[in-house]
């Protein structure tokens, strides 16, 4: 969708996955969760953080992923035992100084999709580093993210079935 947006309106895309030291990162992450968790969520938010003031400086620009959501992966890792008590609250408290000076988005577009769907998108994207994703960390992540959407107030927001509109077949 960001791709779609990024040609259709000419307004720059700000990739999650772009920067090379993430990708290495989410590989150490995967060879040993309890290790790299909170060194991964910290790197996500401060490449966020930096995409937001990059954002505000050229005068506008989509994210392919919010920060106001963040908190949910630290959630589930620290739920799983793979981020402590203390790193849970460092990044916590880390990310709510962010969100105090991070301006919300004039529009928040979640993308939406059954939990079978994004497995099988999953297994058509065919990155090695997420063929092990168990089902029941994507229900955990899709339920939890289905909530934060329906409590979120930053900014308007508009939700699409991504199963019933396929962006890649528009």
């Amino acid at each position: 969708m960001g791709e779609i947006l990024e040609r259709r309106f000419g307004i720059p895309l700000y990739r999650e996955l772009a920067n090379p030291d993430t990708m290495k990162l989410l590989n150490l992450f995967y060879a040993d969760k309890k290790r790299w968790a909170f060194t991964l969520q910290v790197h996500f938010l401060n490449e966020r953080f930096r995409m937001i003031k990059d954002i505000h400086k050229a005068g506008g620009g989509l994210l392919d992923r919010s920060i106001f959501g963040d908190r949910i992966f630290a959630e589930l890792l620290h739920g799983d035992g793979d981020m402590s008590n203390e790193e849970f609250h460092s990044y916590c408290t880390l990310l709510d100084n962010m969100l105090e000076h991070a301006k919300p988005p004039a529009l928040l577009i979640y993308l939406d999709c059954s939990v079978d769907a994004a497995v099988e998108r999953i297994s058509i994207r065919n990155r090695g580093l997420e063929s092990g994703i168990p089902r029941e960390y994507l229900e955990n992540l899709n339920t939890r993210y289905l909530k934060w959407y329906d409590e979120y107030t930053y900014s308007p927001k508009l939700k699409i079935d991504t199963e019933a509109f396929d962006i890649n077949r528009p």
